[in-house]
């Protein structure tokens, strides 16, 4: 994944995105439109593994890059039940648009205090209900985090969430913990399947967002790195697999 804030670049855009690298099957894309209305209110959605939506509205219309189906059979889990094939990228018709997602690696510690659900959001289905769902940048971020706090995450990720105003970066390390960080603009990185939250300021509410739990559980697991009284957490070293933390710090 790559960010660049508006401030880094000459001509004032924002600039983000990411490649794909699964070396397993490197799919044929197609570019998706979604028309308004795709899903309707109450409409149960099953995606590609165990995770399950209902839509709280009938759908924004959005387009996206999205998984080739067309011969009818899904390429990503090969179910041929009514469902959107893993949609890496999109924009909807209110100007949010997600890029997801970067796999990560948590710590076996933390798996065992917080493990990943088999029914949780998948990366697969992310794109789909955020782009479905959300009318803001930060709609999406809380829409995404609430299902982590209800249903929990399948596996671990990082990925934005922007609109014109705000853009997002997302983190989530095990099940049900999670950071999500307001970027700045004068910021750029890169993400190579890396986490790359070090120390946040839990405390620092107006540019980030985080699990109740996300020190509770790294503290369980004998894996946190901070300061507890003042709650500070550096998420990566906390969370991310030992060898790829060391890799990135060094």
């Amino acid at each position: 994944m790559i960010y660049v804030g508006a401030d880094m670049t000459v001509d004032g855009s924002c600039i983000y995105g990411r490649v794909e690298d699964y070396y397993d099957n490197d799919f044929n894309k197609v570019y998706h439109v979604s028309p308004a209305g795709n899903h309707t209110e109450g409409e149960l959605y099953a995606g590609c593994y165990g995770f399950t939506w209902t839509f709280t509205h009938d759908s924004y219309g959005y387009t996206a890059r999205r998984d080739d189906n067309l011969s009818g059979v899904c390429p990503d889990c090969e179910g041929t039940h009514d469902h959107t094939p893993y949609e890496e990228a999109g924009t909807n018709d209110h100007g949010v648009t997600v890029s997801a997602t970067e796999t990560l690696y948590p710590n076996d510690a933390v798996q065992k205090v917080d493990p990943f659900m088999d029914e949780g959001i998948e990366e697969a289905e992310i794109t789909t209900i955020i782009l479905s769902e959300a009318a803001t940048a930060r709609e999406g971020v809380e829409l995404l985090l609430s299902i982590y706090d209800d249903v929990g995450a399948c596996g671990a990720s990082g990925l934005m969430i922007a609109d014109q105003k705000e853009q997002w970066y997302v983190e989530n390390l095990s099940g049900h913990e999670y950071i999500a960080v307001l970027l700045p603009p004068s910021v750029a990185f890169l993400q190579p399947n890396l986490s790359v939250l070090g120390k946040i300021d839990l405390d620092d509410t107006e540019n980030v967002i985080a699990s109740n739990n996300v020190i509770t559980v790294a503290r369980e697991a004998g894996t946190f790195v901070g300061d507890e009284e003042n709650n500070v957490i550096d998420y990566r070293a906390s969370y991310h697999y030992g060898e790829a933390s060391d890799l990135i710090q060094a």
